[in-house]
């Protein structure tokens, strides 16, 4: 899978023009890949990796003296009124 991923790497840098480094998910995707980890169980690992990533950030704010803003009610939301 790390051979695969490389080369998806290197195929994209060709077309681009230069380099596009594989980002953490794909990474992520390719270590339990590597494992042999069964897709729906790989998915649900990415999932709590990514829930306790946002726990701490929401800690770290907290103990900052801030807060973290989630997604606003729909009709809360702003909407652009001017031209396109």
């Amino acid at each position: 899978f790390m051979d695969l991923a490389m080369s998806i790497e290197r195929h994209l840098a060709e077309r681009k023009g230069g380099p596009i480094p594989m980002n953490i998910d794909g990474a992520t995707a390719v270590v339990f890949a590597e494992l042999g980890l069964a897709p729906p169980l790989a998915r649900g690992l990415f999932c709590l990796s990514r829930s306790v990533g946002a726990m701490a950030h929401g800690y770290e704010q907290m103990q900052q003296g801030g807060r973290n803003k989630g997604p606003t009610p729909p009709h809360y939301r702003w909407h652009y009124s001017g031209k396109d």
